[in-house]
């Protein structure tokens, strides 16, 4: 279902989401058979180190996400960038994330959609790049309890002999 939904979608290069979030289009499709003047769903694409397709994540103008219903997410990822020699390889959570951090280093990224697919993504590419130093970019879930981002970013770091950023949101946090 993921493959044939992804071979009839288009090419997209702006979207309401990727508006809202100040972010580019990276390898991303819409649905297809969207009327005139309707804003269809994004879909980012979930695929395993070797390139396979396995399911789909789509994203509504206002940011709702769903996965597909039976799709594998586990150790998937979408690709932001290509890795370069002797330049690190980033994993973020969510897309605008990966795009933002894409935009302001130029370094590869890979989305793992959810801080619990953070140690899969980052153990998938360890074991396509093992010479690439890894970066988990965490998101700093601090107001939630445990703070999973934060957390799952350690602890996959800590797994695969990679290095955590995290945001600083002083502000927040004081205010």
């Amino acid at each position: 279902a993921a493959v044939q939904c992804w071979e009839a979608a288009g090419a997209v290069q702006a979207h309401p989401y990727l508006a809202a979030k100040g972010v580019q289009a990276h390898g991303l499709r819409a649905e297809a058979g969207i009327q005139a003047g309707a804003v269809g769903l994004l879909l980012v694409p979930l695929r395993d180190a070797d390139g396979v397709l396995h399911s789909l994540q789509t994203i509504s103008a206002s940011g709702h996400k769903l996965f597909l219903a039976g799709g594998r997410t586990r150790g998937c990822y979408h690709s932001v960038g290509k890795p370069r020699p002797a330049l690190p390889l980033v994993v973020a959570e969510g897309y605008a994330t990966a795009a933002s951090i894409h935009a302001a280093t130029g370094l590869a990224v890979a989305v793992a959609f959810s801080a619990s697919n953070l140690a899969p993504v980052a153990w998938a590419l360890r074991r396509k790049y093992p010479a690439h130093a890894l970066v988990l970019a965490a998101d700093d879930d601090f107001a939630t309890e445990g703070n999973p981002g934060l957390t799952s970013a350690r602890q996959a770091a800590l797994a695969v002999g990679g290095a955590v950023l995290a945001p600083l949101f002083p502000a927040v946090r004081d205010g």
